[in-house]
């Protein structure tokens, strides 16, 4: 459970992540990292205690001390540099390896592959989080060190299963206790295997078990301290899948919340992403998404200040705070060019605060993301099969320029949705039956579920439900075939009146690629569509390419490419193929407006905010008690080559003139909204239920700050 003592300081914090590498031990200067700290107004520092290495005079045996520490105790000179300046000091522990002395006193406390061997990275063995080394030596050194020193946070790096990308284990005690769980040996990898499916459940359960007992621990010994695990969701799946981490299963485990966005990862949008997960998932509890000052393979090199502002700024728009990891900064060699920029960003989220904090999303609008999705019909290929999906969603409501929430696939209840007008499921293929049910009563009440492909086919651990979602929730059947791998495929614009197709003035087509299922809708053959299937034009079949002289479109089928029907007071649109997967990976905006049209065709619809003007432009809306704040994230950037490797935003292009339309909050009679980055007043004119204001100047972030009478 949950500790009861008050982590409110948590909900304001700003933060920083200080790795220190053993070597750092004889000449670490903690007055210096104290006043670096405070240079950048923070709350609390984090930085490493113990673990691989301890960074303090232990009495643990076998826990060794930093070669170079001497008689010298860096914990309480940190502490006390930090305390002097008034900055709560967090502890940084890393158990995912251990020394090759304690490796061979106690070799069952550490990961063997299959065939028995140990697994090393940088001269030490990696550990078990089901062993003695994680359940034993680890709770001995968080207990000494919280006995010891008054730290206010407890952060865990790298606490997982396979850390460092190393094989997974299959030690005594994990084959031991996997068989006790389900009377079976650990299985090969193989997702259409049950019994591998619940192995890779069993990994998160795991995980959540170790957090609830250092919670436990902790509670005991110094229950003020928060426990603040570090997790990742989403992009990071490489990561989270194999390491067993499910924010879903720790979350009531854990004190406070921190999802890492580290840069390994090519999609702009992330850090985003997990705010907004963060928000929905725990609103009582505070955190951060820590946000590296660096690239993951030059880890003293930093990234231009233009992308850190816009990685860290959407962190802020979505008011969780923004944490910063920098590793080597008292390294002889280090890039300093973009600490001012980071240092301005947290000096001006520090005072304005008020404006981010403790508000609540006004989106009219939830993108589902599914974990078991991601696993159980993602299998060997979760980007193709799951997360291009999701990333076409999120990227079809920036593009749309619609505020929206993220809500994970794990907590869908009906009480959850009921916040919304629109459900969106971008291929949620495995969703729970309780969450099918909720999903039910929702639209049956008025709501609206957009989906798409398989949506709802699956239960939680990919087995078919009985009944799929679509054909409870729409009466829509399938016929068994699905055509796969489509190339040089259209829809057909057969109603363009139908405001699923606005904006498409012009066209008489749209395009088509991936797969789609076929199916049957109650009607039959008496209703077509307004969107339906042209097969693939091209030579020869699933080429993709034909001669110029014979590219005609010889037929054109009835066969829905979208099905547009009411369930109860509400309505199911639902695409049979895959327009956010094409449209995330061409970038067709004409598939983002179909999502985006669909979405805003939900019951009762009035649009949160309107932005007029170019650019790519991420837009969030909070509403607190005395104002209500509309925060845009600049994503707009020159290209660059191609090079197979993630893209550096070296320069955002500054967007001029935007026109913002917000609906009127009650209690709000002013004329003039703040700036709050730009430091100014903007006017403002009510017309109707909307307030209209011209934004002079969109750099990295801004947001408009609307104070209630």
């Amino acid at each position: 459970m949950t500790s009861h003592i008050d982590h409110t300081w948590l909900k304001q914090a700003l933060v920083m992540i200080m790795t220190l590498r053993e070597n750092d031990a004889a000449t670490w200067d903690a007055e210096k990292m104290a006043d670096f700290a405070k240079s950048f107004s923070l709350d609390a520092l984090g930085f490493s205690v113990g673990g691989i290495t301890a960074f303090y005079p232990t009495e643990v045996r076998h826990h060794p001390r930093a070669e170079g520490l001497g008689d010298r105790d860096l914990a309480a000179d940190m502490i006390a540099a930090l305390k002097a300046r008034g900055i709560r000091p967090i502890a940084r522990i890393d158990p995912s390896m251990a020394s090759r002395e304690l490796y061979e006193e106690r070799p069952e406390w550490f990961v063997q592959t299959k065939d028995g061997a140990p697994v090393s990275v940088h001269g030490h063995f990696i550990t078990c989080p089901n062993g003695g080394y994680y359940r034993d030596f680890m709770m001995r050194v968080i207990e000494e060190m919280l006995t010891r020193y008054p730290f206010d946070g407890l952060w865990a790096n790298a606490a997982q299963f396979s850390p460092w990308h190393t094989p997974r284990c299959h030690c005594a005690a994990c084959q031991t206790k996997f068989r006790a769980h389900t009377g079976k040996a650990i299985p090969e990898e193989d997702w259409r295997d049950e019994t591998w499916r619940q192995y890779n459940e069993w990994r998160y359960a795991c995980m959540a078990e170790w957090n609830s007992e250092v919670q436990a621990l902790k509670n005991r010994v110094r229950p003020e301290c928060a426990w603040i695990p570090l997790s990742q969701v989403a992009e990071s799946w490489d990561h989270s899948r194999v390491g067993g981490w499910d924010l879903d299963y720790t979350e009531p485990f854990q004190d406070g919340i921190v999802l890492e966005a580290q840069r390994r990862y090519t999609n702009m949008f992330w850090p985003g992403l997990e705010a907004r997960y963060m928000r929905s998932l725990a609103p009582g509890k505070g955190g951060g998404i820590t946000v590296s000052y660096f690239l993951p393979w030059w880890r003293f090199y930093g990234v231009p200040a233009a992308e850190n502002q816009m990685w860290a700024g959407q962190v802020m728009a979505q008011g969780v705070i923004p944490w910063l990891h920098v590793t080597g900064y008292q390294e002889r060699h280090f890039d300093r060019r973009g600490l001012d920029s980071m240092r301005g960003l947290f000096s001006r989220f520090r005072a304005n605060r008020e404006t981010y904090l403790g508000n609540r999303s006004v989106a009219d609008v939830a993108l589902v993301f599914s974990r078991h999705s991601l696993d159980n019909y993602g299998h060997e290929d979760p980007s193709g099969r799951y997360l291009d999906h999701f990333r076409g969603a999120y990227n079809a409501m920036m593009d749309q320029r619609i505020p929206f929430d993220i809500l994970s696939g794990h907590r869908i209840t009906a009480e959850a949705l009921s916040a919304y007008r629109a459900i969106v499921l971008p291929n949620a293929a495995c969703l729970s039956e309780d969450a099918c049910a909720a999903l039910e009563t929702f639209v049956k009440g008025g709501g609206l579920v957009v989906s798409t492909h398989r949506s709802g086919d699956f239960d939680e651990l990919g087995a078919p439900h009985a009944a799929p979602l679509l054909s409870r929730l729409a009466g829509v059947t399938q016929t068994g075939v699905t055509w796969k791998g489509l190339r040089a495929a259209y829809a057909a614009i057969r109603d363009p009146a139908n405001p699923l197709l606005a904006g498409f003035d012009g066209t008489d087509l749209l395009p088509v690629a991936g797969d789609i299922v076929f199916v049957r809708t109650p009607d039959g053959e008496n209703s077509i569509a307004p969107l339906t299937l042209i097969p693939p034009v091209e030579g020869e079949v699933g080429s993709g390419i034909s001669v110029p002289e014979f590219n005609v479109i010889e037929h054109v089928t009835d066969y829905p490419m979208v099905i547009d029907r009411a369930a109860g007071a509400g309505r199911v649109i639902h695409f049979p193929w895959q327009p956010d997967l094409i449209g995330f990976r061409y970038g067709l905006r004409d598939l983002f407006q179909l999502i985006g049209n669909a979405v805003k065709s939900a019951s009762g619809w009035k649009d949160v905010v309107r932005v007029r003007g170019p650019g790519l432009i991420d837009v969030t809306v909070l509403e607190g008690a005395d104002r209500l704040v509309v925060t845009l994230v600049n994503f707009s950037s020159p290209g660059s080559f191609n090079t197979g490797q993630r893209r550096i935003i070296q320069e955002l292009v500054p967007l001029h003139g935007l026109e913002l339309e917000v609906r009127a909050p009650e209690g709000f009679g002013g004329t003039t909204a703040r700036l709050v980055f730009a430091e100014r007043e903007v006017a403002v004119e009510r017309r109707g239920d909307y307030l209209h204001l011209t934004l002079p100047r969109l750099d990295a972030m801004e947001s408009v700050e609307f104070m209630f009478s």
